[in-house]
């Protein structure tokens, strides 16, 4: 099967708009919503921008999909493959917005993740989520693009991962109440314990 850019684009071009009130109930306080030019889109990642009433903006991408929803979530490697090489890196290293909006139309069903969190889990999963999860490459003309497909179970439990830490190190700076080192009793929480 061969894919098409500008068909893919048309049919998420048609949608726009369509999930304004997902972003009013997900963001809350949402007093504009505004859409990039195509080509402003394509260089970084960002298909629209949410203002709050604080005056805060929240970049975002949607990723809207023909296929029902199947349990997984691509991740884009490599978006230009040819002759034997990427030349053009996937979404995963390029894309500047803050949360993604994965769309499956036919199921009505839309996934939010947060891209801060989605790239760390990527930076710490990625040689075992490739092995495990690795799809033939989408052929398009004259190119082909490579994905994989994680399991949303997986890659949810690796975002929750990103969300805290444990730090052992000895804090060098004394409170009132004693002096303290960071002590790492169990991920993922770390508990300060007083130094005697």
């Amino acid at each position: 099967m061969i894919h098409s850019f500008n068909e893919q684009l048309a049919f998420s071009q048609s949608k726009e708009g369509a999930i304004d009130d997902i972003y009013k109930n997900y963001f809350k306080n949402v007093v504009k919503i505004t859409r990039l030019p195509f080509g402003q889109r394509q260089r970084v990642g960002i298909d629209t921008v949410v203002q709050l009433a604080s005056g805060e903006e929240i970049r975002t991408q949607e990723k809207w999909r023909t296929r029902p929803f199947s349990g997984d979530f691509l991740i884009e490697t490599c978006s230009v493959w040819k002759n034997g090489e990427c030349v053009k890196p996937g979404w995963i290293y390029t894309i500047d917005a803050e949360y993604i909006f994965a769309v499956y139309a036919p199921s009505q069903l839309v996934k939010i993740y947060p891209v801060t969190q989605l790239k760390l889990a990527w930076d710490s999963n990625k040689d075992d989520w490739m092995r495990s999860y690795h799809i033939p490459p989408a052929r398009n003309r004259g190119y082909e693009t490579h994905n994989i497909a994680v399991p949303c179970a997986v890659l949810e439990s690796a975002l929750l991962s990103t969300m805290s830490f444990s730090y052992q190190r000895q804090l060098t700076d004394s409170y009132s109440q004693g002096d303290y080192s960071v002590v790492n009793e169990s991920a993922p929480h770390y508990t300060l314990k007083e130094v005697s």
